[in-house]
């Protein structure tokens, strides 16, 4: 009886110690504020009713994330393909698992970075145009440099991502490449020579503001600023996807190498790249699915403006690590052949 009595008090405090790791379970995971953190715990509540595990959310701006991770302070990190990038480098990443994550299966073929890397949903930077100004739509990025459009063009400015993106486009398109930038820096001069350009603005407001006057005919835009537009009426600003393809806003997400709990945190990944949660940054935050099985609503009215299907292969991507180390030598060629 008396080993009886030994065993059963040490099942039951087996069996209590099993509900108070379950309860202590708790991931920590990284996020912006505002609307990015709304959709993200509009979302949580069902993980974590599902796995019994609480999140607590390590609020915060991309750097910040990254610092944190550096510290060892989150497990799952939310945050810029740059940050991620640098923080592959450092080894802070465990290897995401496919067998641990198996909807890792639906992501579009781009969506997976590097072992490490995958993107949690995407935007991206179009080609928006004012169709009262246009007598047809334009079909590709060059339509910018077309004598038609003189001083009526808005791009972003020349350190940030769209437009360093274009360049290497240019590059491309013009015998050249990443490792190559002289034909996409000519390019871009010509660009600010040839009086088309409105300006290369570094804020986005001022972007929508000239559209909505009507002094912008046609430039890039990211598409959450094709939306305040779409919303407040502006039924003459329209957009394409050029066939050369559009240049994407990334949210990437990675495990921590040090994770207390690797395993929940490959359950919360393969979460986030449920047709749930995509739809509801889709829908929400206009954040495009990176998974192909991500049915959003035909009704949603913002449908269009989600990077999709073939669009969605059509993401021009260059080598991010390149353009951070020698934007600023780029830039300076480019303010130097501007001004010949």
């Amino acid at each position: 009886m008396k080993t009886r009595h030994i065993l059963a008090t040490l099942a039951l405090t087996v069996s209590w110690s099993g509900m108070a790791a379950a309860d202590d379970c708790m991931l920590r995971v990284t996020t912006w504020g505002g609307s990015y953190q709304g959709t993200y715990e509009s979302v949580a509540a069902k993980f974590e009713e599902q796995y019994n595990c609480k999140i607590e959310w390590v609020v915060g701006a991309s750097p910040d994330h990254l610092i944190k991770a550096r510290l060892g302070q989150v497990d799952v990190v939310t945050n810029t393909l740059l940050n991620s990038i640098a923080g592959e480098k450092e080894g802070l990443w465990l290897p995401l698992d496919p067998a641990k994550i198996p909807n890792m299966a639906n992501l579009y073929e781009n969506a997976i970075y590097s072992k490490n890397t995958i993107f949690a949903n995407v935007g991206d930077y179009v080609l928006a145009y004012n169709s009262d100004k246009l007598s047809e739509a334009p079909a590709s990025w060059e339509d910018l440099w077309k004598p038609d459009y003189k001083n009526s063009v808005v791009i972003y400015g020349a350190d940030h991502i769209p437009t360093l993106s274009l360049m290497v486009m240019k590059a491309e398109q013009n015998g050249g490449g990443i490792d190559n930038m002289e034909p996409g820096i000519d390019r871009m001069a010509e660009l600010i020579k040839s009086g088309n350009l409105i300006g290369m603005l570094d804020v986005e407001s001022q972007m929508v503001s000239l559209f909505e006057t009507g002094d912008a005919a046609l430039g890039m835009l990211a598409t959450g600023r094709m939306k305040d537009l779409l919303s407040k009426g502006a039924k003459n600003i329209s957009f394409v996807r050029p066939e050369e393809g559009t240049f994407p806003l990334i949210t990437s997400v990675n495990i921590h190498k040090d994770a207390t709990n690797p395993d929940m945190a490959a359950n919360f990944v393969n979460y986030i790249l449920s047709p749930e949660v995509q739809v509801a940054f889709a829908t929400r935050n206009l954040y495009a699915p990176t998974v192909k099985n991500a049915e959003v609503p035909e009704d949603f009215e913002y449908r269009e403006l989600l990077v999709r299907n073939e669009a969605f292969g059509r993401l021009f991507l260059p080598d991010q690590e390149k353009i951070t180390a020698n934007k600023a030598d780029w830039q300076q060629r480019l303010n130097q052949k501007a001004k010949r």
